[in-house]
């Protein structure tokens, strides 16, 4: 019997808590961000994929990684309703939204029509024509530390909503 979508969603998000699993190894030992934002990254990306999924079916889930942005304020708005949570406030979707865009940068396919080629993957010539290797830089437009509430609160969402679709 061929796999159902359902079983497509729980695979995915299976893997998107294994993902997260992995970022919490690394923030432990201290690794480079490079490597935490880019467990992040695949982990919201199967979030987003395991939602896609039970929505619209495995087979309209495209091979791509440009799902983050839009869909995870969705998932936030849509989980916090369902679990009866509470509203989520407007400024939390704004941080959400400015996160999400973020982490979908982060992947080397997803470089904003070339204007982005920071990534957490792969070395990249910046506009000096310096090439950046992602373990040495900063990433400065996505802090993912224990202090910052919103990528903590975020990280908290995609692990329950993963939870969810298991």
């Amino acid at each position: 019997m061929p796999a159902t979508d359902q079983d497509w969603a729980s695979a995915y998000a299976r893997q998107a808590l294994s993902d997260l699993d992995a970022r919490e190894k690394l923030e432990s030992t201290g690794a480079h961000k490079c490597h935490r934002l880019h467990f992040l990254q695949m982990a919201a990306e199967k979030l987003c994929k395991a939602y896609l999924t039970t929505s619209n079916g495995h087979n309209k889930v495209r091979k791509t990684h440009a799902y983050v942005e839009r869909n995870l304020p969705l998932i936030a708005r849509n989980f916090y309703r369902a679990t009866n949570s509470g509203r989520i406030l407007a400024w939390e979707i704004s941080e959400i939204r400015k996160i999400a865009r973020q982490i979908e940068v982060l992947a080397p396919a997803c470089d904003d029509g070339g204007t982005r080629q920071d990534n957490s993957e792969y070395p990249w010539e910046d506009a000096q024509g310096n090439v950046r290797v992602p373990s040495e830089y900063n990433f400065p437009n996505l802090d993912d530390g224990p202090a910052n509430k919103a990528i903590v609160k975020l990280i908290r969402l995609i692990r329950t909503a993963a939870d969810a679709y298991v």
